[in-house]
């Protein structure tokens, strides 16, 4: 199915409300860090994707804080993988949501404010390993093994990945990259020896590889057994899965920070999703999805009300932390609720218009 083009335009649209949203233009804590990755954003082609072939989603979120107040899972990411799984189960599709041991309750908490059981979305566990420094991950490996042979994994249609921190480049990553011109070796080397590669690390360059399960190794196995798995992922800042469809010298070129380029992701997706916020990117992808079934009646729960219920339980009962203040506050990467909402009820204007 070939979206038509009134679809596509509003596709666009939001796409370009969730990368560029001129609401928090003057809003002193909003980063636009997500600029140099929307040229590789595609909207439209993941809500096409999903229309044309969508049958069976597992949908991957988490990103740990371990030096929150407390430690706790982001509030961006839960939210964003809550409302796909809700949206994309109504519009006819077996769905199931999968992250680790940090991010399950804030899930769980979700699901049961949204008044959905375990048994219409599953919800999935992805151990972590007894030590990272095990390059095979052989425990990982066994887990997605069972999994993709099981009834939750078999017949997947789609993996989609949203604010899911993943592992950084390696030599042979940087290298396999699609690009114009030949790779940035001596660049690359200079600035990730080898100690510091294939590693997950937050914005503020924090290891925390070994409170991240290997849900990235999902990707591999696709690829591997030749699944007919068509994958997406959504970031707002480089680290997440899905980026490494970005080539890494973008990131070194763009970067404000030396961080960026230590940070950003290796693994590849079909298509990719900048945002400012992750969260965003859930809703405008599935905006773009009830647009195309014309289901636009999925969208009429997404209210402020409802939005700013499901995030508090999420954060008192998950727990869950601002990414940024790495605190219990009403809020997501920093910008309060009021403010983040915008953006979202800006979305659902322009499928409505």
């Amino acid at each position: 199915m070939v979206l038509p083009c009134h679809i596509r335009d509003k596709l666009f649209l939001m796409e370009e409300v969730i990368n560029f949203p001129t609401s928090l233009l003057r809003h002193r804590n909003y980063r636009w860090e997500n600029l140099p990755m929307v040229p590789y954003s595609d909207l439209a082609g993941a809500a096409s994707s999903l229309v044309r072939k969508g049958r069976k989603a597992m949908v991957v979120t988490g990103f740990y804080i371990p030096s929150g107040e407390p430690p706790a899972t982001e509030t961006d990411g839960p939210p964003g993988a809550l409302i796909l799984a809700e949206g994309l189960k109504n519009a006819g599709m077996e769905v199931s949501l999968l992250s680790d041991q940090y991010t399950l309750p804030a899930l769980k908490a979700g699901l049961k404010i949204l008044n959905l059981s375990e048994k219409e979305v599953p919800l999935i566990c992805f151990p972590l390993e007894s030590s990272d420094l095990d390059p095979a991950g052989s425990f990982s490996v066994r887990f997605i093994e069972e999994l993709l042979n099981g009834p939750l994994g078999r017949n997947l249609s789609h993996l989609i990945f949203i604010e899911r921190v993943g592992p950084n480049h390696t030599l042979d990553s940087l290298l396999a990259q699609e690009r114009e011109g030949p790779p940035p070796v001596k660049q690359f080397e200079a600035m990730l020896p080898p100690s510091i590669r294939n590693r997950c690390f937050n914005s503020r360059l924090e290891d925390i590889t070994r409170f991240t399960a290997r849900t990235h190794l999902l990707l591999e196995f696709q690829k591997i057994w030749n699944l007919p798995i068509e994958t997406i992922g959504i970031g707002d800042r480089g680290n997440e899965i899905g980026a490494g469809k970005i080539p890494w010298e973008v990131f070194k070129e763009n970067s404000v920070t030396h961080r960026e380029p230590v940070f950003c992701c290796r693994m590849k997706t079909d298509y990719f999703i900048s945002c400012g916020i992750s969260n965003w990117g859930g809703y405008a992808l599935m905006a773009g999805i009830a647009l195309a079934v014309g289901k636009v009646s999925l969208l009429e729960r997404i209210t402020p009300e409802q939005e700013g219920m499901v995030l508090d339980y999420l954060i008192h009962h998950g727990p869950a932390i601002d990414g940024i203040t790495r605190r219990q506050g009403h809020s997501v990467d920093g910008i309060e609720f009021k403010d983040y909402m915008k953006v979202i009820e800006r979305l659902k204007e322009i499928v409505l218009e």
